[in-house]
């Protein structure tokens, strides 16, 4: 039962994702957004029946062409955007009349070493570049300031959601891996830090997946109590430079 019900959800979810792209593209057929898509005719019946999986490239090129949102075309839900990201050189707090809606802001670092999105490397809490100036109302960043950090990613086992030179914002509060499954996570490993998709498989173990199937080999698996001291948090935002 619990499979057959995995396997529905899996037909259900991609079959939302191929009538969210046709809707952005005004189709009226499977035969016309094969074409936009770049896929021969059939691909588009094999995604929504769930014989193969919808690339997640495929996803980013429609929303790239469209203007639509991923989250709206993943879930048929739009979730708050990022805030508009500026970065300062000091933590005193500038005004930015034409690039936000809030009156008020607050300063989150901006670390100078970068966030591995492939096999980890060093970060130094101490050592900042800067800081992101974020807006301070409860949709944009609930909690307090002083618990979120910001890195550039260096690396491309997250690509195509990340890519090189990309910014994460990580919320240190969110930290329950039970609460993290499935979502990008930075994780504190073997003397630096990465970051990649929590798979919470089953109490007591942990997977770290990358995005980039080719990065495999720097999938992470937690076991016991190292779980609890690799977490750094969720990123909860990422800002990409393309």
């Amino acid at each position: 039962m619990a499979a057959n019900m995995k396997k529905s959800d899996n037909l259900a979810f991609q079959a939302g994702i191929i009538s969210r792209m046709i809707k952005m593209y005004g189709c009226t057929r499977d035969a016309d957004l094969a074409k936009h898509l770049g896929v021969q005719k059939g691909a588009v019946s094999n995604y929504r029946n769930g014989r193969r999986k919808i690339p997640l490239t495929l996803v980013c090129k429609v929303a790239a062409e469209t203007g639509a949102t991923l989250d709206w075309l993943l879930t048929g839900k739009t979730a708050a955007p990022a805030p508009v990201l500026n970065i300062q050189a000091t933590e005193q707090v500038k005004t930015f009349h034409r690039d936000f809606t809030c009156d008020h802001y607050v300063p989150i670092r901006l670390l100078r070493d970068e966030i591995a999105a492939g096999s980890p490397s060093e970060i130094r809490e101490q050592d900042i570049e800067g800081y992101c100036l974020m807006a301070a109302d409860r949709a944009c960043m609930p909690g307090n300031a002083d618990q979120y950090t910001c890195c550039r990613v260096r690396g491309d086992s997250m690509y195509p959601v990340l890519a090189d030179g990309d910014i994460v914002a990580i919320d240190h509060s969110q930290r329950d891996p039970r609460r993290l499954h499935k979502k990008m996570v930075a994780f504190r490993y073997d003397g630096g830090a990465t970051v990649k998709w929590l798979s919470h498989i089953r109490k007591g173990t942990v997977l770290g997946i990358p995005e980039n199937k080719a990065a495999i080999e720097s999938a992470l698996c937690l076991t016991g109590d190292e779980i609890g001291d690799s977490i750094i948090g969720r990123v909860v935002w990422w800002w990409a430079r393309r």
